[in-house]
């Protein structure tokens, strides 16, 4: 009889606790702004203009489940392949200035994907099925480019929420089949790093909702992942109906790392170089480098100075130091010229790119 009361008092516990965490997750995420209060945080007026006759054609390819997923091929002579995934709310059409420049250096075919549940990827917006899906549809893409004869190396790379992706890949089953990792600007949402829980005033975080759903999932249910927990605050003047305004759960969780990111950080390792801006309005660049300083000490880290979040991947500059490393053997393009140790550091100096032209804050965007 002990027992039984014990195994039922266990029971209401553990009913108390889920009725607590549906309530939690009942709460419905505030606006990310309101119309009258838009801000443009990052600078989105600054951003090139692309016309959709300049771009490559876009792709497809087939994932595990059937879904055609877009993407575009930016060809060179190099046989190694740079995939590199997009930041939040964003899709490959942003990045296509870097993904030109790179390839037209001759450092590598590059790959710009648009993630399941963003523009022209998936059945619906801001949603993916289950947590993890995006890193099957990248392996997937892999897949599709081993397919159509691209053997080179993979470099797997991205920007913002996009480089918190790769560092996810970088710690789970998929790994190998990158040989190379490239961040800027990584979001590592559970980390120190970002700038408040709005990156700066870019998102409206429901974290009683997602406190709400994580208490749920350790209980093994599900059913209620496709409630949005994040919004955007693109200003509508910069919209196009490209943009995807809010995330589900699901996909929020598929694309950072995991909760114990130390682990996924970790896997970098010698393989993985970041670049951050001095003047990032999402993420703290002193923070991240020493966070990086502490789980991985052998990743290339680079602070760039006068550079903010949308610089990072726009500046003429930029695009230069990231070809140089794509080209430089990966025995050793992770440690250019060491940099001296800075005072207090406990570990030295971090390996960095600054042998690479610093960029000029009036290069052209």
């Amino acid at each position: 009889m002990v027992i039984l009361f014990g195994m039922l008092h266990l029971l209401v516990a553990a009913l108390a606790v889920i009725a607590v965490a549906i309530a939690l997750a009942a709460i419905a995420p505030r606006p990310a702004h309101d119309e009258d209060e838009e801000s443009d945080v990052f600078g989105f007026d600054a951003l090139p203009r692309t016309p959709e006759a300049d771009l490559p054609a876009l792709r497809r390819y087939t994932a595990r489940d059937g879904e055609r997923l877009a993407w575009r091929l930016y060809d060179s002579a190099a046989d190694q392949i740079l995939v590199f995934i997009h930041g939040s709310s964003a899709h490959g059409r942003s990045y296509h200035h870097l993904a030109a420049a790179i390839a037209a250096a001759g450092a590598a075919k590059v790959v710009l994907p648009n993630l399941r549940g963003h523009f022209l990827s998936g059945r619906r917006r801001g949603d993916v099925d289950y947590v993890g899906q995006l890193e099957d549809d990248i392996a997937d893409l892999i897949a599709e480019l081993r397919g159509q004869h691209f053997d080179g190396p993979v470099v797997l790379g991205g920007h913002s929420s996009g480089a918190g992706l790769v560092i996810r890949f970088a710690g789970g089953a998929y790994a190998r089949l990158a040989s190379r990792f490239l961040m800027l600007s990584p979001v590592i949402p559970t980390s120190t790093t970002l700038r408040g829980r709005s990156a700066g005033g870019w998102a409206q975080v429901s974290l009683a909702r997602i406190i709400g759903l994580s208490i749920l999932n350790a209980f093994g249910i599900r059913g209620f992942n496709a409630l949005p927990v994040i919004e955007f605050n693109k200003p509508a003047r910069f919209r196009d109906g490209s943009e995807t305004l809010a995330y589900s759960h699901r996909l929020c969780v598929s694309y950072q790392p995991r909760t114990r990111y130390a682990a996924d950080v970790q896997k970098l390792a010698d393989r993985a170089a970041v670049l951050i801006g001095e003047h990032d309005e999402a993420v703290d660049a002193q923070r991240l480098r020493a966070l990086f300083e502490r789980e991985s000490p052998a990743s290339a880290f680079t602070i760039l100075p006068d550079t903010n979040h949308f610089e990072i991947f726009t500046r003429a500059a930029v695009h230069a130091r990231l070809a140089q490393w794509l080209m430089q053997p990966p025995a050793h393009s992770t440690r250019l010229t060491p940099a001296p140790p800075r005072a207090g550091s406990a570990h030295g100096a971090t390996a960095d790119l600054r042998d690479i032209p610093p960029a000029s804050p009036h290069t052209s965007r």
